[in-house]
């Protein structure tokens, strides 16, 4: 008498798991699709919560070429150390001190002179309003086809409405004032838990790159391993060239911005210059957005001056498109004017100042990744394309021969 006996079948027992795995992933997509509202809201309460261990890891990002630099320049070939730990934590330790200083330096320096030229320019509106209202006063008595009645109406009008602002501004300002306070709170709170992970990430970089390296090799066949791995070390040099030259460029950028205001005697040059310099990190619009707070409160306080700025303005920002950006970012994200206008626009779009800063940087991942994987496919057809670019720098330099 035969017995029924379950035997294990390794190709059944892949085609569940593929089963069960696409009936999983259609639940969680109409799941998605179905509660889009609350599935946005989930990811910006998740991000919220997360958001310092992004912070800290971006920080940790750009202060670790700074910790590699002092390892390698200053403490290994300069002054010959030999522990490896000592350097390692000599190298971390000078990188903050640095960092940390320099954002000293700024609260302490630099925050209180922006607040008393925000200060001043708004102790200022009265007798702007004041002057605006004189100046359109004189005008009409000197034309007289203007109609009197009609413009003094129009300031009758006008002047209560601002003064009615003003007095609503005023008497909102302290609860604005206790939220702002509220927020700077947590700000700093998550400010200091992001550069303690920052740090922590720095330290603890070797280890977790060991581990990253470890998981991957666990999964995936060796050779697709290497791949892997090799593709993950060109996208950090992507992001790293770009994240790294765009601050240095923006930083020159403050700089250049600063000493030509201060050279024309223009108005809150400290103010609107560290404006420039944040705004720069957008590429192409970056320096127009922060031309535009600059334009009206030099435009407001003296007209002359507003357009002075805005001449200097577009002055830097062709130095930097044609001559400072190319020369430290140089190719670093193999990306066409066209695609970074893309990524300017969607990132700005979906995630707003952030986005438009992300979205060069991560287009230019996605595009290397694109070209690798389209370039593969292409290879196994033994198909090849000639990349026009090359071709007329190429008939360029046989030209200037």
């Amino acid at each position: 008498m035969s017995q029924n006996k379950f035997e294990k079948n390794r190709q059944y027992f892949t085609i569940s798991l593929y089963a069960l795995f696409v009936i999983t992933a259609g639940i969680i997509i109409f799941r998605i699709v179905n509660h889009w509202d609350a599935t946005v809201l989930a990811v910006k309460h998740f991000i919220t919560i997360i958001s310092p261990f992004l912070i800290g890891f971006l920080i940790a990002y750009m202060v670790n070429p700074l910790v590699n630099m002092f390892y390698t320049k200053l403490f290994t070939k300069t002054l010959k150390m030999k522990r490896i730990g000592l350097k390692k934590a000599l190298s971390i330790i000078l990188s903050y001190v640095i960092v940390l200083g320099f954002i000293l330096i700024c609260l302490i320096y630099i925050i209180p002179q922006m607040i008393a030229s925000l200060t001043d320019l708004v102790s200022q509106i009265p007798t702007i309003a004041n002057d605006t209202i004189n100046y359109v006063t004189d005008y009409v008595n000197k034309n007289p086809d203007i109609d009197n009645q009609t413009v003094t109406d129009a300031l009758n009008k006008a002047i209560p409405q601002f003064y009615d602002s003003i007095s609503n501004i005023l008497s909102n300002i302290i609860p604005w004032l206790y939220s702002i306070s509220v927020s700077f709170i947590k700000w700093l709170l998550n400010i200091v838990i992001a550069i303690v992970v920052s740090f922590y990430t720095t330290s603890d970089k070797m280890l977790l790159r060991t581990s990253i390296k470890k998981i991957i090799y666990a999964f995936c066949p060796k050779e697709r391993a290497d791949y892997f791995v090799t593709t993950l070390k060109e996208c950090h040099e992507i992001c790293k060239s770009y994240i790294i030259g765009k601050a240095i460029d923006s930083l020159i950028i403050g700089l250049i911005c600063f000493i030509l205001m201060s050279i024309f005697q223009l108005d809150y040059a400290l103010l609107i210059s560290v404006i420039v310099g944040i705004t720069n990190m957008i590429p192409y619009f970056g320096p127009f957005i922060g031309a535009v707070p600059g334009v009206l409160i030099l435009g407001i306080v003296e007209p002359i001056k507003g357009v002075i700025f805005a001449v200097l303005i577009l002055a830097i920002q062709q130095f930097d498109g044609l001559y400072l950006g190319p020369k430290i970012l140089g190719e670093s994200t193999g990306v066409r004017p066209l695609g970074i206008l893309f990524a300017i626009t969607v990132g700005g779009a979906f995630f707003g100042v952030i986005g438009m800063f992300l979205g060069v940087p991560v287009l230019a991942v996605c595009t290397y990744l694109g070209n690798q994987f389209i370039d593969a496919k292409l290879k196994k057809k033994n198909l090849t394309f000639e990349d026009p670019t090359q071709k007329e720098f190429a008939q360029e330099e046989k030209e200037q021969q």
